[in-house]
């Protein structure tokens, strides 16, 4: 069947932004041209291209990225994974319309899509392309031509319901063995919802002790304090809500964006700005969501977390960018 392009305007204070929508034509007749009525027969598809950068530099594997942190470390990435939801348009009247996530992309089921921005098998120089490498999120959404879009809204993590399964049985991409890989717990403690890791050149030290020393550091969001024992979910046992659940829903204005024009954008070099990489103070490496990590003290508030005494705030690692022409 032949495919059409519906081109939804959408007027926003002046400025025109366009989205460009493929319909599947299904029994469209040649004399059926009205847009309204081919979003009526099937719901628009939807592309959120994802943008992962180091300052102005995208992220690869391989590659070496210089003066980063409080000390102006370089490092090479050794891993760049993260998990999303709940994603939505949302209006300026404030009505959020959902993106049905498409379950038949290889990296995502109807729930969660992973972002996975390694371009070579576990990061490795000279390895083959990673075929999990997934740089966007697809799906379908209805949006009344007549509304004005002006925010993009997304929820960092996996869902509380999937977050506590028995991985190796789970759907992918949270399957573990499998696209989730790296990037579980345990059954207990559930997913990182972010696998952010560096190898920094020369590697850690921890001033408190001159034998300790790690080749990586680690930026794993994750739900923590979650009191439900592994034996008790072995058992049927639903799990209760974790102490710090560390799902950041993060909303993302528009401006005069068009929405077939942009991409979301997240930067490592701002993520680490407050942050010695070459130096850790306890913990494990790099801070892994612990509410007693020092080095989660700089991080946590990057993405708008609560950290000890520090309320939740805003995020300021994730933007929106113009997505060029290539």
């Amino acid at each position: 069947m032949p495919e059409f392009a519906a081109k939804v305007t959408l007027l926003k204070t002046g400025a025109v932004l366009s989205l460009t929508l493929p319909l599947l034509a299904g029994c469209l007749s040649s004399s059926d041209n009205n847009v309204n009525d081919a979003v009526g027969i099937a719901p628009p598809t939807v592309t959120i291209p994802f943008k992962a950068m180091v300052g102005s530099e995208p992220v690869a594997c391989g590659q070496t990225y210089t003066g980063l942190g409080t000390s102006g470390t370089d490092v090479t990435i050794a891993d760049f994974r993260l998990f999303v939801h709940d994603v939505k348009f949302v209006t300026d009247q404030g009505e959020e319309i959902p993106v049905t996530l498409n379950a038949e992309h290889p990296s995502q089921n109807s729930r969660v899509a992973q972002l996975d921005f390694r371009d070579t098998i576990g990061c490795e120089t000279g390895a083959d392309a990673n075929p999990n490498f997934n740089d966007a999120i697809t799906g379908s959404a209805v949006i009344d031509p007549s509304v004005s879009i002006s925010e993009i809204r997304f929820t960092l993590g996996v869902p509380a319901d999937l977050n506590h399964q028995n991985q190796a049985d789970a759907e992918e991409p949270l399957r573990n063995p499998g696209m989730a890989t790296g990037m579980a717990w345990n059954w207990q403690g559930g997913y990182k919802f972010t696998g952010l890791d560096v190898w920094p050149v020369g590697g850690i030290v921890r001033p408190s002790n001159t034998e300790w020393s790690s080749p990586k550091w680690n930026v794993h969001l994750g739900s923590t304090n979650c009191p439900t024992t592994v034996s008790e979910l072995q058992a049927g046992t639903s799990p209760e809500p974790c102490g710090h659940p560390n799902r950041k829903e993060v909303t993302l204005p528009l401006g005069a964006l068009a929405l077939d024009a942009f991409a979301v954008q997240l930067d490592y070099a701002e993520l680490v700005a407050s942050s010695n990489l070459g130096q850790d103070d306890g913990g494990p490496a790099g801070c892994m969501s612990g509410q007693g990590d020092p080095e989660c003290e700089q991080i946590l508030p990057k993405f708008g977390l609560a950290w000890g005494e520090a309320p939740a705030g805003s995020q300021g690692v994730f933007s929106l960018v113009e997505l060029a022409d290539e």
